[in-house]
């Protein structure tokens, strides 16, 4: 059995202490939040509530942790369960900067601790069914990926921008389904609804052969995640929300006309849904962590991994505020 804490108890941390109560295998023993109404979590799954995460990892040692906290504590809170030695899975982005996310990968790395962050994505269904058809060449040679992530400003976020709490998921998803990092990036960000921070966003980033063109706002009335993959061999449309994954197979002969040219003719092409076996993404990921932690094996998403998207961000962000094309330092 794993002794399983979580740090902070807002949107998401709720969550993971409601998962981590239903899971075989884990232990929700404690749970830390700053606010007095948060012990009503505690009382709900049975875990002892501290006000002070520091007191919590002292007393109760757990084995693991959920961090949950607003993203400007993740570095602080992240150094307290690290230096600690207990596996930490820290929600994304792993840190508000490439500074603070780089010492906390080489904390952990140093220290011998696991730590994952939560790139929830990785864990859709949707999205492992779109990788393993790319990666057996379904789609053939990918040229373009296109994401749109957009719906209102959510209130629970009063740290962060629409790139680094937004934008960071699709940067991590692309560089996930292409197998490598951009080389460049260049972005336009601005200010449509909310003065005091970036609100929406357009991210295009440079792969090489490929590209992938990201669109993130807190400005649409409704809300939309979806992903549209172009390959030589075809054409696949996800939507995270309903895990449905669509792929269009293409139909097409090279030939020459009758000047001579050379001719790419397309038929209609095969149509075909892709058998998604539905679950929910937090309880996958929080699965992996904790087997990751049971066998002493690196979590899919590493705390490197984390360091590379906040990279990406920062780098988009700084190409929207120069006005050019920055080239990546991931």
């Amino acid at each position: 059995m794993i002794r399983v804490g979580v740090i902070g108890l807002g949107n998401m941390g709720r969550h993971h202490a409601r998962i981590y109560s239903q899971m075989e295998g884990a232990d929700l023993e404690a749970v830390a939040d700053l606010r007095e109404e948060a012990e009503e979590v505690a009382v709900r799954y049975g875990a002892r509530f501290y006000r002070d995460h520091r007191e919590m990892l002292r007393k109760e040692r757990p084995d693991a942790v959920s961090v949950a906290v607003p993203t400007a504590l993740h570095r602080d809170v992240g150094v307290d369960c690290l230096k600690a030695g207990v596996a930490t899975l820290m929600e994304k982005p792993l840190a508000s900067s490439v500074e603070e996310a780089e010492e906390l990968a080489e904390l952990a790395e140093v220290r011998g601790v696991p730590l994952m962050v939560g790139h929830i994505e990785r864990f859709n269904p949707a999205v492992r069914a779109l990788k393993g058809l790319i990666d057996r060449g379904d789609l053939g040679d990918l040229t373009s990926l296109t994401a749109r992530r957009v719906g209102v400003f959510p209130p629970q976020v009063k740290d962060a921008d629409v790139v680094l709490d937004l934008a960071v998921h699709d940067i991590d998803i692309c560089s996930f389904l292409l197998g490598r990092l951009p080389e460049r990036v260049y972005a336009r960000a601005g200010k449509a609804l909310n003065s005091r921070k970036w609100d929406f966003a357009g991210i295009f980033l440079d792969y090489g052969e490929a590209s992938a063109l990201i669109q993130v706002n807190w400005i649409t009335p409704v809300k939309i995640r979806e992903l549209t993959v172009t390959g030589t061999g075809g054409y696949a449309e996800l939507n995270y929300i309903t895990q449905r994954l669509r792929v269009y197979e293409s139909e097409y002969r090279r030939t020459f006309d009758s000047f001579g040219d050379f001719v790419v003719k397309f038929g209609s092409p095969r149509v075909r849904e892709v058998p998604v076996e539905g679950a929910e993404p937090l309880f996958l990921e929080l699965s992996h962590f904790l087997s990751c932690v049971a066998e002493g094996r690196t979590p899919e998403v590493s705390g490197r991994e984390g360091l590379s998207a906040v990279a990406v961000a920062e780098d988009a962000l700084r190409s929207s505020e120069e006005g050019k094309v920055v080239f990546c330092r991931s």
